[in-house]
Formats: structure tokens, C-alpha cells, sequence
């Protein structure tokens, strides 16, 4: 009798201590999946800053790049140079003032053959430029003997650092002087730092420039040598500033998208190039992976605790607690599905975001050329013209605005409800919300087909059609056709592309959770597609083509 009880107790201090080394060993397996989640979200968000803040710069510097051209060949500042007339060079300086306060640079002016400033934006002002030798600066000697040039520098009267862009002033007899505008970042430093917080630009040499954080300024991104730092300063571009290197990147805390640094003072990096430079956002990890970790234990705890409960319940209800048991989970796992369904098309809208972004910049800078023009025009009394701008805004802002009713509509959850939707709306948005990515990756869509209509719910069925042309352009397709063949009660939409097309290890497990074959991926989109159609009323199944991948939708056709 003591033999047995003897037994039985080590039976269940064994069965404890597998317990607890199987709950260690999830935990620790939990809390590595959740940090490797949280820094993929992070890193997602620090790679979507980095194309918008990039796009932003570049825009910045484009708004500049057409004004010393314009200038050289501008002949009122021609005849003022050649004849150093004082009323020419007393217009061509209000010109000049009004140009800089029109355009919002820092500067605008105009130096001689010899690099001597003749005329200036600030010639009325007390550290006006007028008469000052600029022939030492390199935006100077590299204009005089190339026709054009840009340097960031230091201003030698104002102290503050621009972007100086120059251009050579030429004639029959040879070079008459050079104009120059420099760019003053201080307005976008201000966005980026309400916006984007730990976001700078640096040079070839990983010298900070534009950054969201003033003193960071003239810091580096990597530690530079001696000499370098002597040749720096020999160019005179950063006067007497010691060019040390940044503190988190002299202690290693920084990683690039591809190599995450995941303790808690760690960033990610994402870069974006821009004209020979590179604009950085880093993104502080811990924010993200101590919630992740926490939820981790507490899903882990919950499980380990739920798992207790089922037993128990196993143990004294036997099949009709199990039965209910059954019954709950099937419930959370219908909930579970309807969330899953919603993160998925909320990733799918995080990928696209970035492209919706650059798709609004174009039509916004347009809008500010339009608005400048229409105001210069109405101060000519030129109304006709002004109001053809104004026409062009009006326009624009209605593109903008079809734009971001289609992303809210993308983006709002499902109602749930079936009814007859049209193929050809659901092309539209679809075209509409990957139109940028498309572009980017030299890719095309082709709608073929009668104008159909199903019986559906138009988010759902969008986000099924997003999901799968994303896959394809994961797979390197470049040419994508989406076909709609009609029967007399059903209708078949067919996603085909030429792309690498599916493993044959993966086919016959396509619809399962989990079962992907990209590095990166969880292998949830084609099932939550799957279920999506399946909850429409239609199915959805993978072809067999010579080339690429095929899916095909057949839902109920719409009276």
C-alpha cells in the first residue's frame, strides 16, 4: 500500500515538473514570436516614414532646383551684371527680394566672375550679402567651372546651415557671375520633429544636416577618420564643429531594417536615398516589444489557465460539458476569425499606405504651383488665366479626394451584409488602391470581361482581389489579368498573372493556415480569402496554368 502511494506521488511530481518545463518552454518560444512580431511592425512603420519623409525632402529641394536656371537666363539680371548700372542692380535687388519671399528661400543672390556679391534678397537688411567676396565657397568655384553646382554649408554671416544651389550666369564672351539660392530647412525640421521625431538627412560622408533633432546636427552616422574631418573643414561647409559621431550609433544601438536590435534601447533604421543623400528615421523598439512580450505571457497565462479549466470540466461533465465546451469555442473561433480578417486587410492597407502617400504628394505640390501662379496672375489682372488655375486646383483636390474615400472605404470593417454589388466599382478601387505599387514595381492590371454584377458585400470581395494581386506581385509578376466570365446564374472571376507561379510542395496545402512558402509570411491570407468567398456564398480555388498562378472566384450572379 505504501509502495503504491509512493508511486502515485512520484507519478505526479513528474508529470509537475514536465508541466512546468513544457510552460517554460513556451514561454520562452511565446515571447520570441511576440518580439519578432513587434520589431516587423516596427520596422514596417520606420521603412513607411522613410519613403514619405524622403518624398516630402525631395520635394523640398525640387521647389528650388528650377530658380537660379530661370535666373540665368533671366536678361534684365544679364544687362544689370554687364553694365553695373545702379538702377538696374537697384531693380534686379527688389526683384531678388521679392523672389525669396515669394518662393520662401532663405536667399537669393547674385555674385560677379570674381565671386563678389552684386545684388542680393537682403540688400536692405544689416547683414544684407551685397559686396561680400563668396569666391572661397565651393558652390562658387564648382558653378564657375562646371555650370552648375550645390553645396550645404554654413552661412558665414547668418550662421545658419542651408542647402546653397547655384548656376552659372553666362554670355558670348564667356562667364558673367553666378546666381544663388540657398534653402533654409528650418520649416521642415519643425514638421519632422511634430511628426516623425528621431528623423535627419545626411551626406555621402554620413554627415547629419537636416535633422528633426538640432543637436544632432553635424554629428555623424559613422565615426570618421582624421584626415576626413580635416578636409571637411578645409571645404569650409561646418566651420569649427567637432563632427563626432552620434551617440547611438557610437554604442551600437541602432539597426538597419534587416538586422533589428531588440533590447530596450535599441532603434530601427530605415534609409531612403534622395539625390545623392539619405534620409533616416529611427524607430525605438522597446514601445513596441515590451507590450508584445506582456501579452505574450498574459495570452500564455490565460491559455495555461484555460487548459486547467477544460480539464476539470473533461473530467467531472464528461461529453455534454465537452459538447458546450465545443460549442464556446467554436464561437471565439468565429470572433477570432472575423479579427483575424480585419488585421489582415489593416496589414494589406499598411503596405499600400505608403503608396497612397506618394500618390497624394503629386497632386498636393501641383495645387501649391497652381495656388502660386493664380495669385501672381490675379496680381496682373490677368483673371482668365488665374481662374484656368483655379480650375486645376479644383480638379486636383477632387482626384485627392477620390483617393482617400476609397482608402477609408478599404479600411472601414465590414457590414456584413450581402447584397448585389458591381465587379467593375470593385476593379476600380482595386486599380485605385495598388495603382502606386503597380508603378513602382513597373508592373500592370488588366480588367477584362462584360460589366457583371454579384451578390456580395464590395469590402470583403476587394479585400480577396488586394490580397491575391498582392501575392502576385510578391511573386514577381509583372503583367496580371483579371477576368470575368459570366454563366447564366453564376460569375467566375479569374486572377491570373506571370509570375514564379506555386511550389507544388505548397498546392495541395494552399487553403491551411500556416502554410506559406515566402520567408516573411504567416500564411493566413490565402485562408482568411478563402473564407471570405466561402462566406459570400462562392468558392474559391487555385487553376493549374502553363505559367504563373491562377485563382478563380465563382460567386451567385446578381439579378
Amino acid at each position: 500500500m505504501m509502495g503504491g502511494q509512493a508511486s502515485s506521488s512520484t507519478i505526479r511530481i513528474a508529470v509537475a515538473v514536465t508541466v512546468l518545463i513544457v510552460l517554460a518552454g513556451a514561454l520562452h518560444i511565446a515571447q520570441r514570436v511576440a518580439t519578432e512580431r513587434a520589431i516587423d511592425g516596427v520596422v514596417g512603420r520606420a521603412r513607411a516614414s522613410a519613403i514619405l519623409l524622403a518624398s516630402g525632402y525631395r520635394r523640398e529641394i525640387d521647389k528650388f532646383q528650377l530658380v537660379p536656371i530661370v535666373l540665368a537666363a533671366d536678361r534684365e539680371a544679364r544687362d544689370a551684371l554687364a553694365s553695373r548700372a545702379p538702377d538696374r542692380i537697384a531693380a534686379l535687388n527688389r526683384k531678388l527680394e521679392a523672389l525669396s519671399a515669394g518662393t520662401g528661400a532663405a536667399n537669393v543672390y547674385l555674385l560677379d566672375a570674381r565671386g563678389r556679391t552684386v545684388a542680393a534678397s537682403n540688400w536692405r537688411r544689416a547683414e544684407s550679402f551685397v559686396g561680400e567676396d563668396y569666391a572661397f565657397r565651393a558652390y562658387y568655384r564648382d558653378a564657375m567651372r562646371d555650370g552648375a553646382a550645390q553645396q550645404f554649408a554654413m552661412g558665414t554671416i547668418s550662421r545658419q546651415p542651408g542647402l546653397y544651389i547655384s548656376k552659372r550666369l553666362d554670355a558670348p564672351e564667356g562667364a558673367l557671375g553666378v546666381f544663388v539660392v540657398k534653402v533654409d530647412f528650418r520649416s521642415l525640421e519643425r514638421e519632422w520633429r511634430e511628426a516623425a521625431g528621431a528623423a535627419f538627412v545626411t551626406d555621402a560622408r554620413g554627415i547629419i544636416l537636416v535633422t528633426a533633432r538640432p543637436d544632432w546636427r553635424f554629428q555623424t552616422v559613422r565615426p570618421l577618420s582624421a584626415g576626413e574631418r580635416a578636409a571637411a573643414r578645409r571645404s569650409l561647409d561646418f566651420g569649427a564643429v567637432p563632427l563626432a559621431q552620434n551617440a547611438l550609433f557610437a554604442r551600437g544601438a541602432v539597426g538597419h531594417a534587416n538586422r533589428a536590435i531588440r533590447d530596450d534601447a535599441a532603434y530601427v533604421e530605415a534609409t531612403e536615398p534622395v539625390r545623392g543623400w539619405r534620409v533616416h528615421v529611427l524607430v525605438p523598439t522597446a514601445p513596441a516589444v515590451s507590450p508584445a512580450i506582456t501579452f505574450a505571457r498574459l495570452a500564455l497565462a490565460i491559455a495555461a489557465l484555460a487548459a486547467v479549466a477544460l480539464y476539470q470540466l473533461w473530467r467531472h461533465r464528461r461529453r455534454n460539458e465537452a459538447a458546450r465546451i465545443a460549442a464556446a469555442a467554436d464561437a471565439r473561433l468565429a470572433a477570432l476569425h472575423h479579427r483575424m480578417a480585419q488585421a489582415n486587410k489593416l496589414a494589406t492597407l499598411g503596405q499600400i499606405t505608403a503608396g497612397v502617400g506618394h500618390e497624394i504628394n503629386q497632386p498636393v505640390a501641383a495645387i501649391g504651383n497652381y495656388a502660386h501662379s493664380a495669385r501672381t496672375l490675379l496680381q496682373r489682372d490677368r483673371g482668365a488665366e488665374a481662374e484656368e488655375a483655379i480650375g486645376h486646383i479644383l480638379a486636383l483636390t477632387q482626384r485627392i479626394g477620390l483617393i482617400t474615400r476609397e482608402l477609408r472605404g478599404f479600411a472601414r470593417r465590414s457590414t456584413g451584409e450581402i447584397g448585389p454589388v458591381s465587379v467593375d466599382e470593385v476593379f476600380d478601387g482595386l486599380r485605385l488602391l495598388l495603382r502606386d505599387r503597380l508603378q513602382m514595381l513597373g508592373a500592370e492590371l488588366v480588367t477584362t470581361g462584360a460589366q457583371s454584377w454579384v451578390r456580395g458585400e464590395r469590402v470583403r470581395l476587394e479585400q480577396v482581389l488586394v490580397n491575391l494581386v498582392q501575392n502576385a506581385l510578391d511573386a514577381g509578376a509583372r503583367f496580371i489579368v483579371a477576368t470575368v466570365v459570366e454563366t447564366w446564374d453564376r460569375v467566375r472571376i479569374i486572377v491570373s498573372d506571370d509570375g514564379d507561379g506555386i511550389d507544388p510542395a505548397v498546392r495541395s496545402t494552399l487553403f491551411q493556415p500556416f502554410r506559406t512558402s515566402k520567408d516573411d509570411g504567416l500564411g493566413l491570407g490565402l485562408v482568411i480569402s478563402h473564407d471570405i468567398v466561402a462566406e459570400l456564398g462562392g468558392t474559391l480555388s487555385v487553376g493549374s496554368p502553363d505559367r504563373g498562378a491562377e485563382f478563380v472566384i465563382d460567386l451567385e450572379r446578381a439579378p
